[in-house]
């Protein structure tokens, strides 16, 4: 029974990335190896460890979430209000905590360390969308569970964020082409595939814009935005990071407690200006 429970809960996602990388050798954004220097191997992993974590992380998240829901000791319930305003205050608050982490992810020495697992993989697909180092996993829950619990977020809608933020997630990272009208339409307010490419361009100033999660108006907003016009035409990855010593397993995830490699390129630059 709880393996059906596990297998129900991770169905979505590995669905999500299922069908993405379909799409992505029927209508590709661009032609790139799935498999240079070994990165498959090294991103099917991380998936494992992401996916792993992550139901631990999530339980964690539902039983400190059902506790406050049930002792009405959250700010929602203090206030008020109603099934539907919370619900929605909820989506807006916990992608706002999202972007305020994944900022400091680039601009916390230390916490870069750990994001550059998830950047400098130089061809950006589905299999991206989980290669995530599981300290980041972490701070990322840290993050997620303070202001869930604080507010008595319902956990249906911790659930419906959580699974929506790994859906769009597996989205943006696919190599898939999106008509520029359609882009164009939705960047509006959410992240698009296009939008979020340029987060994973080798320019430091385009790697350090677009961290919005679900919704692109806390980029707008907080004016990291970069024109997702950009995301077909960046190139992806970390200078110093690409051959095939730096993509094994062991390599990223040994990676944080590394010196860089690069004393010229983005990483380096990034620490010496924090």
């Amino acid at each position: 029974m709880e393996i059906q429970a596990v297998v129900f809960r991770l169905a979505p996602v590995l669905g999500a990335l299922a069908v993405a990388s379909l799409i992505e050798v029927i209508v590709p954004l661009r032609q790139q190896s799935r498999d240079s220097n070994g990165r498959l191997a090294t991103n099917l992993w991380l998936l494992a460890i992401t996916l792993g974590v992550a139901m631990l992380l999530n339980f964690t998240l539902a039983v400190g979430a059902a506790y406050v829901a049930a002792s009405g000791s959250g700010l929602l319930q203090l206030l008020g209000l109603s099934a539907i305003s919370s619900f929605v205050i909820t989506l807006l608050v916990l992608d706002g905590a999202t972007y305020l982490v994944h900022r400091l992810l680039h601009q916390i020495p230390l916490l870069w360390r750990v994001h550059l697992v998830h950047h400098i993989d130089a061809s950006v697909d589905a299999t991206t969308a989980f290669r995530q180092h599981p300290i980041e996993g972490v701070v990322r829950f840290a993050f997620i569970a303070m202001p869930a619990w604080i507010l008595g977020a319902p956990p249906a809608a911790i659930a419906v964020y959580r699974l929506l933020g790994a859906l769009n997630s597996v989205l943006e990272h696919a190599n898939i082409r999106v008509p520029r009208g359609l882009d164009r339409m939705f960047v509006l307010l959410w992240v698009t595939p296009d939008m979020h490419k340029v987060h994973h361009s080798r320019e430091h100033a385009e790697t350090d814009s677009n961290y919005a999660n679900l919704f692109s108006f806390f980029d707008r907003v907080f004016r990291t935005f970069t024109s997702s016009t950009r995301g077909p035409f960046v190139r992806y990855g970390i200078r110093g990071y690409d051959a095939r010593e730096h993509q094994s397993i062991g390599a990223v995830l040994s990676l944080p407690f590394q010196r860089s490699v690069n004393r010229t390129g983005a990483d380096h630059d990034r620490h010496s200006e924090a």
